[in-house]
């Protein structure tokens, strides 16, 4: 392991996350909406379809465990082919090198378009707004400048408003 990189204080281990019948809970340990880092349960349900968190982070973790076995709980959850654990930096340029690859501006991604992107999906598949700031762990409605709005978005609500 890259101890240098690592604390297991402060960044994801293993034992972060616990597995129930229906869901997952990672506890995570501190963010910048957790100013007095008490750290807060995530709860990623088992959801059927293609792209579910819950089974996703299972069949991670058996191939992690397949290609270097179990670790201790305190071990980095991700880590490189070499066994380092896998730091922002790392995960940013591998991002963006496959981005580039699939025809994408690298220059138009950074890790925040997670959030934003997750922030516009809600938006577009019609998720309450209160239930955006729950997931998303937004405080204020910060969120809502992430949200793209197409002009198809406001046709749409502009028709459905002339429907009442």
């Amino acid at each position: 392991m890259n101890a240098e990189k690592f604390d297991p204080l402060t960044c994801f281990c293993i034992s972060d996350f616990i597995f129930k019948i229906d869901h997952a809970i990672y506890r995570l340990k501190e963010s910048k909406t957790d100013p007095f880092r008490k750290g807060i349960d995530i709860k990623l349900f088992k959801i059927n379809n293609s792209i579910c968190p819950f089974l996703a982070l299972k069949r991670y973790l058996s191939i992690r465990h397949s290609a270097f076995g179990i670790g201790f709980p305190s071990d980095p959850l991700f880590i490189t082919d070499k066994k380092e654990s896998l730091t922002r930096h790392f995960f940013l340029v591998k991002l963006k090198n496959i981005l580039e690859l699939c025809g994408y501006d690298r220059n138009l991604y950074n890790d925040h378009s997670f959030r934003s992107g997750a922030a516009s999906s809600a938006g577009k598949a019609r998720v309450e707004d209160h239930m955006i700031k729950v997931l998303g762990r937004w405080k204020l409605d910060s969120y809502c400048r992430y949200i793209k709005i197409t002009p198809s978005s406001i046709k749409c609500a502009q028709q459905s408003l002339t429907e009442f």
